[in-house]
């Protein structure tokens, strides 16, 4: 305080106030890096990269004062930013030419110094930058990045084009391993504190027509411990646009239908409890947002397209109190303003432990107990009724193979002991859902929800359908005791 009524004559609060303003200030006013995309693309669905990086989208980068620099002018089509944690590379989708398929990229924060990562068969987008892998004999952890790709040759069966699935792989893209294996497309990822991804994925089984819901699931980097996030059982059909905010909170895009660009109202779950926070946060009323980016100074900013058949997608701040959509922050006549990040430096996310093996052929289901269920049609197996378990996999559409078709098969059955648990071994990287039988092999409950092993995971679960926020119960299970049953060979297929 002397200091301060010596060398100035205003009264001795007020440098201290503009002191705290200008702080406030500077950290909200980061550079951005967005994509501008063709506003007469192509109509498609939010998961195709056909329309997120359509031939004359680009990468722009632009600073508070709204200059603009140019960042893949070399490029036919560049979408899907992501901003290295230290702040000074980008990953980003991009294809040098029209006819090329999109591939992930590395560059400068300059624009400069770009090199090529993936060389995926099919397409590869929406790259991100994840913790690093590691098993207990590595003399040191890997850092890895993850990305979608098409190059497997599974095909979405809503949309008849190639599906897309999870992969991580090292960060000049060498060791990539598929880490989802749903039999239709998944949505573009976010990475949490903890180093799990969180991506939109749909449910289960789908009818020709695409009737089913997508949840918000999450999945360790090395495609281990896949579960929901949020289920999604009663809010609107089509979650995605994750992002992951520093204020506790998850937002994301809540979408009516695939329209065009896959717009809707934005929502919001909490770390704390993401199975049961959900809530609206900025509604979209007759207009959309998509791409929700909130800021390292606690705001929070959105794409938005305002009602009407020629609008296109701005990019806006919204008050992360009200929802309240603020001033617009950029435009482009002609182009759907897209994607936004702030261009520096965020926490590091941290690394994950790996028990795969790529050279073992199966992995391991445990469950402590199916008796711990909400479900009303399992309570009599608690006093002793006999029980079994259905393992059914479902069938991809596979691209070029003609005798491919929409299907699921049963795997094989295997006991539910007296105390509700069970202990299988079954293939790695297919999907696989369960289902409890009774005595007679009528079915008492199904799972709703593709899941997988990968190889030499161990996975275990406490219960059927139970509540995800209770303690597992402190016990040996009969089943663990016991050598898991195989079922490995199917036995049969049918069809919806």
């Amino acid at each position: 305080m002397i200091g301060l009524h010596q060398t100035s004559s205003f009264p001795r609060c007020l440098p201290l106030v503009l002191l705290i303003v200008l702080a406030s200030v500077s950290a909200s006013t980061q550079d951005l890096v967005l994509v501008r995309t063709p506003a007469d693309a192509s109509p498609a669905i939010s998961a195709d990269p056909g329309i997120r990086c359509a031939n004359g989208s680009h990468i722009v980068r632009l600073s508070p004062s709204g200059s603009e620099v140019l960042l893949t002018g070399d490029f036919a089509a560049a979408c899907d930013p992501a901003v290295s944690f230290d702040g000074e590379q980008m990953l980003f989708a991009g294809r040098r030419s029209a006819s090329e398929r999109l591939q992930i990229w590395r560059m400068d924060a300059a624009g400069g110094k770009i090199v090529q990562i993936t060389d995926d068969p099919g397409d590869a987008f929406a790259p991100l930058w994840v913790g690093s892998l590691f098993h207990l004999n590595d003399e040191a952890p890997t850092r890895r990045i993850a990305y979608l790709a098409t190059g497997h040759g599974w095909v979405d069966r809503s949309t008849g084009r190639p599906a897309a699935a999870l992969y991580s792989s090292d960060l000049d893209g060498e060791n990539p391993w598929r880490i989802s294996y749903y039999p239709d497309s998944v949505f573009a990822p976010d990475v949490l504190a903890n180093g799990r991804l969180v991506f939109a994925a749909w449910r289960g089984s789908r009818d020709e027509t695409g009737g089913s819901r997508r949840s918000l699931m999450a999945v360790n980097n090395d495609g281990t411990d896949v579960m929901a996030f949020h289920d999604n059982h009663d809010g609107p059909a089509y979650p995605h646009s994750v992002r992951v905010g520093r204020d506790g909170r998850v937002y994301f895009v809540e979408a009516g239908g695939d329209a065009p660009l896959g717009g809707g109202d934005l929502a919001y779950v909490t770390l704390r409890r993401p199975l049961h926070s959900r809530a609206l946060f900025a509604a979209s009323g007759d207009g959309a947002y998509i791409d929700p980016l909130p800021l390292a100074d606690g705001g929070v900013m959105a794409s938005y397209r305002r009602p009407g058949a020629k609008s296109s997608y701005g990019l806006y701040r919204i008050d992360p109190d009200s929802g309240e959509r603020l001033e617009q922050v950029h435009v482009k006549e002609g182009f759907d303003v897209l994607d936004a990040h702030e261009l520096a430096p965020h926490p590091r996310v941290q690394g994950r432990s790996s028990v795969v093996d790529l050279s073992k052929n199966t992995g391991v289901f445990f469950c402590i107990s199916s008796h711990i269920s909400d479900r009303s049609g399992l309570t009599h197996l608690r006093r002793g009724g006999l029980a079994s378990l259905r393992v059914v996999e479902g069938l991809p559409i596979v691209d070029g193979d003609s005798t491919s078709r929409v299907g699921e098969r049963t795997l094989g059955q295997a006991p539910i002991e007296s105390d509700g648990s069970f202990h299988i071994e079954v293939p790695p990287g297919v999907p696989l859902r369960f289902e409890v039988l009774d005595a007679t092999g009528a079915t008492l409950a199904t799972q709703d929800s593709w899941t997988w092993v990968m190889p030499r995971e161990w996975r275990g679960c406490i219960g059927c359908h139970e509540d995800r926020e209770m303690v597992a119960p402190n016990v040996l299970a009969e089943a663990f005791i016991k050598p898991a049953v195989r079922l490995v060979e199917p036995e049969e297929v049918t069809t919806p």
